[in-house]
């Protein structure tokens, strides 16, 4: 999921609230020029990039696959309803 600008919160709000309903999610990636590894290397030294930053801040997985039963789906898309209702 990628949350859109206009979406009063950000990846990690969005997956605090869900953790309180019972769904556990995860960040997508965090972007190379960001990690402490490359920074420490002095790579991307002063570069920036818009795409990667905002879904590295707005983006998150829920739980998903073939291994998910229909009352799990249910469940995680119940969640982000309710939040959606309550903020947006």
């Amino acid at each position: 999921i990628v949350l859109t600008d206009a979406f009063p919160l950000d990846n990690m709000e969005m997956m605090e609230r869900l953790k309180q309903l019972g769904v556990d999610a995860r960040t997508f990636f965090w972007p190379m020029h960001e990690q402490p590894v490359f920074k420490k290397m002095k790579l991307f030294q002063g570069e920036t990039y818009p795409v990667a930053e905002k879904i590295a801040r707005r983006g998150f997985y829920v739980p998903s696959g073939l291994a998910l039963s229909e009352q799990q789906i249910r469940t995680v898309c119940g969640a982000i309803r309710e939040i959606i209702k309550k903020v947006g």
